[in-house]
């Protein structure tokens, strides 16, 4: 039992290390050109069947890779759904806001959601209302580091402060459409570059 839980608890810091890893190389790929819109949409297509792949039981090399990153029951119901999730939310914003707007709710995703779920998970004794599986003590850490990086590309600390509470508010509840649950990965981003955008 002490070494399931060990093991779950390494596997989801490696799956942290992912998320504040990740947003940074999608920005910095996008920013010097190697990364358009459209290869993100291929990356989003091609990541859709190799999740559908790996939940039918092929491309075991694969599913051996990411079941040392991903929760166990997304390894059974959609693997990948966390990175797929974040690369259509990076897609989106960028499609939909100017670029520096995008990246800063990239990167407000990546930095505030996985110190939001690093404190909350090993530091936290306040639950939230919306969310029992959620701490009080990660949502203001996620707050507190998301500001900096808002006022950054919209250096207005209303604005910052706004997006980033945003931001972190939508990563506490299970939004669910037609019973399927909208992944938090999807919301942040959006829900940050917007509230930003109407301070520009």
């Amino acid at each position: 039992m002490a070494l399931a839980l060990n093991n779950m608890h390494l596997k989801e810091i490696r799956r942290q290390l992912i998320h504040l890893l990740y947003g940074p190389i999608l920005v910095l790929l996008h920013y010097y050109g190697f990364l358009t819109l459209e290869i993100l949409f291929g990356v989003i297509i091609g990541g859709s069947i190799m999740s559908l792949m790996i939940k039918k039981k092929k491309m075991n090399s694969i599913r051996w890779l990411l079941s040392h990153f991903e929760r166990n029951h997304h390894m059974e119901n959609f693997p990948g759904r966390g990175v797929l999730f974040f690369t259509i939310g990076a897609f989106l914003v960028l499609l939909l806001f100017e670029k520096e707007l995008a990246y800063a709710g990239i990167l407000m995703l990546s930095i505030g959601d996985a110190a939001s779920n690093i404190i909350g998970r090993h530091f936290g004794k306040i639950k939230t209302k919306l969310n029992p599986n959620k701490y009080i003590e990660g949502t203001l850490v996620g707050i507190i580091l998301s500001i900096p990086i808002a006022y950054y590309f919209v250096p207005n600390i209303w604005a910052a402060i706004s997006a980033s509470c945003i931001a972190m508010f939508l990563e506490m509840p299970n939004v669910k459409i037609f019973n399927f649950e909208i992944d938090d990965n999807l919301l942040i981003p959006i829900g940050a570059s917007f509230t930003l955008s109407l301070f520009v």
